[in-house]
């Protein structure tokens, strides 16, 4: 059997193409979002995912996050809807999010109790 040299030197080529074109790809950056409330409640957070689809998604307690990969450092956003149904009173909700582990915007919320729900807020 012997093996034929055009194919040989067609495959070798194909390998090489793909080794070079994954020099030119960028590496994936993770992307996290983070929760932080002063009181258990629950809530809906909204985001933007790795894809770009917006989600809405549940949540119960004091703090929610979520981290996933994706190539490029399109522009993100986040919110977040909560219930506080025994009116507590001058309380905090702080938004983080992450880049590679980095806070690239944080902000916080005070809660003034008055309403047994409250939201949109936006990071």
């Amino acid at each position: 059997m012997s093996i034929n040299y055009f194919s040989f030197s067609k495959l070798q080529n194909i390998l090489n193409d793909i080794s070079n074109k994954n020099k030119f790809i960028e590496p994936k950056i993770e992307i996290s979002y983070a929760i932080q409330l002063s009181f258990n409640t629950n809530g809906q957070a909204r985001y933007l995912d790795e894809n770009e689809r917006p989600r809405i998604v549940e949540f119960n307690g004091s703090s929610w996050s979520i981290s996933f990969l994706q190539f490029e450092k399109n522009k993100k956003s986040m919110s977040i809807f909560i219930n506080n149904t025994l009116l507590k009173k001058d309380q905090i909700v702080t938004l983080t999010m992450k880049i590679n582990g980095d806070i690239v915007s944080q902000k916080s919320f005070n809660i003034e109790g008055e309403n047994t729900y409250e939201g949109w807020f936006k990071l």
